[in-house]
C-alpha cells in the first residue's frame, strides 16, 4: 500500500499539515519508521503567496482586538473573485477572531450610499448599510493572490471617498 498527499494549493498550510500528520502516523503503525517512505510521501504544493496573505490576516486580527490589548480594526476588506478558493480562505479568517469582515470582486459593490455588497462566508451575496462610521477608522485590506492590483486600488478610492463625504 502506497498513499501519497497533495493538496489543493489554497488549503490553509496548518490544515494540510494536520493531515499529513494523521496519514504518517496511520501510516508509521501499519509499516513502521523503516520502510515509511516506500508507502507514504507528502508533497508541498501551498502557494507561497496564498500562505503569505494568510499568514499577514491571521497576524493582523491576533495583533489588534481584544488578542493584544490594542483597538481592533474596525473591518477587513477583502477584495477578489467569488469563485476564487484563497480569496474566500482570507474571509474565512477575520470570521474565526470574530472581526467583521467584507469579500467583494469588484469596486462596483462599493456604493455612495454608504452600502457595501459582499459575499458571506457561507456563499450568499448581501447589503449591508452604513457599513463606513463616520470618524477614524481603522481597516485591514487583503487580496486574492491572483487580484489585479488596480482592483485593489480602486475599491480603497471608493472607501476614501465615500468615507471623506460622511
Amino acid at each position: 500500500m502506497k498513499v501519497g498527499l497533495a493538496n489543493q494549493t489554497t488549503m490553509y498550510k496548518r490544515e494540510t499539515k494536520e493531515v499529513g500528520r494523521i496519514f504518517e502516523v496511520a501510516m508509521l503503525k501499519k509499516f513502521g519508521p523503516a520502510t515509511l517512505s516506500e508507502h507514504y510521501s507528502e508533497f508541498d504544493t501551498i502557494c507561497d503567496a496564498t500562505q503569505e496573505r494568510q499568514d499577514a490576516v491571521t497576524d493582523l486580527v491576533q495583533q489588534t482586538g481584544i488578542f493584544a490589548g490594542q483597538d481592533p480594526v474596525d473591518f477587513v476588506l477583502v477584495v477578489g473573485g467569488f469563485d476564487s478558493s484563497n480569496t474566500a480562505h482570507l474571509k474565512e479568517i477575520p470570521e474565526k477572531f470574530n472581526v467583521e469582515s467584507y469579500h467583494i470582486d469588484r469596486e462596483e459593490r462599493i456604493f455612495a450610499d454608504n452600502s457595501i455588497e459582499h459575499r458571506t462566508v457561507d456563499g450568499k451575496v448581501e447589503i449591508k448599510k452604513n457599513f463606513l462610521k463616520k470618524g477614524p477608522i481603522t481597516i485591514g485590506i487583503t487580496s486574492g493572490a491572483s487580484t489585479p492590483d488596480k482592483c485593489l486600488e480602486d475599491a480603497l478610492e471608493r472607501i476614501f471617498m465615500i468615507h471623506k463625504l460622511l
